[in-house]
């Protein structure tokens, strides 16, 4: 059967079983994956995924059930609503109206349904020599090919009714290098693109090959509060994990968002400007529409340093008498939760290498082993990766070295955002530079 089919045989089921509302999602995904692992490929295999999950009310009570074969999916709709009977009524607990969705482009490839996992061991097997081949003082501690054909499709009681295909080709490597007594920062790349053709995974490992090399003979640097850089992936680890937390509206409601009530307000430099865009052609985060089965659409989380906006879903949305913003995420194993899609960071005005120019005394952050508690926002971390910076220039790689500070506290304090960015994931930042942060020396 269609994944359509199975999700109208499902909302037929509990209607007649008694739902008053119900949601039916279903996921059909084809995964591909080689790991790496100390200089060699572990494991290569290949799996089909299938999972429904039914969500009902009654009574205003909520039932979900999530099953792995799409045969059982009566089974399924029996217990969603026969638990759905037995919870607690709230009044919360209401599926969206249906609203037009619009397909976007380039989310899928054709040749994506006949990828092997020869295929894949071949993208694997080169990342792997590539590095190594750069020069034999590297190591490869970890790295992964993965490779995914997904179709979903979704159907509620109140019209929604859509279906996409989708494909993924993500990969990273991690290592460093060592030469006798001198060992290297600790390096990580990562890549994902929508379509075979424009898989490079050799570009990956040469970044990586180049980093560490470049790295060796880290030191630990000097202590001082002064300026950092961060690159990136390190934007991710400090930056993006607390903004997240915080707009996300049902850490607003419980009370948990260092943001709550500040709307409107100052809350980071007027450098900082945030969005979060599903809908962008070929994105990796894009997708026509929500887990709720409700499009995407742009949204500015931060404006010039302003708060604008939380994201919601349509359970956080009603207890606020508000609409979701189509940032209903998660997978068929569970209830929606509240999830970005294409997060980004603006670009700012000046080149990297020159933002790194005009830093007197400071840190370039590659990588950074800790994330900032998202309630507080203090954080203590090891720079995993990083250099020291003197009169504009980078002049030693650092290891053993700590930064310390409250991310929130920090935010205002950011003075310079790069032109360039890269993928982190399925989100898309710059480097940034921030003052006033606290280095000190293991």
């Amino acid at each position: 059967m269609e994944l359509l089919e199975i999700c109208d045989t499902g909302l037929k089921e509990v209607n007649r079983l008694g739902a008053q509302e119900a949601e039916i999602y279903a996921v059909s995904s084809k995964h591909i994956e080689v790991d790496i692992e100390k200089n060699d490929i572990q494991l290569a295999r290949s799996q089909i995924k299938d999972g429904v999950g039914i969500r009902v009310f009654k009574n205003k009570g909520l039932g979900f059930a999530s099953l792995s074969d799409f045969k059982a999916i009566k089974q399924g709709c029996k217990r969603a609503v026969e638990l759905a009977r037995q919870s607690p009524k709230d009044q919360y607990n209401k599926l969206p109206e249906s609203v037009e969705i619009k397909q976007i482009s380039k989310l899928y490839d054709p040749k994506s349904k006949e990828f092997t996992v020869k295929q894949a061991l071949e993208y694997g097997i080169s990342m792997l020599e590539t590095a190594r081949s750069y020069d034999p003082r590297i190591t490869v501690d970890r790295g992964m090919f993965q490779a995914e054909t997904a179709h979903s499709a979704i159907v509620n009681s109140n019209g929604i009714q859509a279906e996409e295909a989708s494909s993924f080709f993500v990969y990273y490597i991690m290592g460093m290098a060592v030469d006798g007594k001198q060992v290297s920062s600790f390096a990580y790349e990562f890549d994902g693109v929508r379509f075979v053709d424009e898989i490079d995974t050799q570009k990956c490992a040469n970044d990586l090959a180049r980093k560490v090399i470049d790295s060796l003979g880290a030191t630990k640097g000097e202590s001082f509060k002064g300026q950092v850089v961060l690159s990136p992936e390190s934007v991710g680890s400090l930056i993006a994990s607390a903004i997240l937390f915080s707009v996300n509206a049902n850490n607003v409601q419980k009370g948990m968002s260092r943001w709550r009530g500040k709307l409107g307000t100052q809350v980071a430099s007027s450098s900082l400007t945030v969005e979060d865009n599903g809908l962008i052609p070929g994105g990796l985060g894009s997708s026509a529409f929500d887990r709720e089965g409700l499009p995407h659409s742009p949204l500015t989380i931060i404006e010039q340093g302003k708060l604008n906006a939380y994201m919601y879903n349509t359970y956080s949305a009603l207890k606020e008498k508000r609409s979701s913003t189509g940032h209903a995420s998660g997978s068929t194993s569970s209830v929606p939760d509240i999830g970005p899609t294409n997060f980004t960071i603006k670009q700012g005005k000046i080149s990297k290498d020159n933002l790194i120019k005009d830093v007197k005394q400071g840190i370039l952050v590659t990588r950074f082993s800790g994330f900032p508690s998202p309630v507080t926002g203090e954080f203590s971390g090891v720079v995993k990766g990083g250099w020291l910076i003197k009169n504009g220039k980078l002049t030693v790689p650092l290891c053993e070295t700590l930064i310390q500070g409250n991310i929130y506290d920090l935010l205002p304090k950011i003075s310079a955002i790069s032109k360039e960015r890269q993928k982190v994931m399925t989100f898309l930042f710059p480097w940034i530079l921030i003052d006033d942060v606290s280095v000190t020396t293991g």
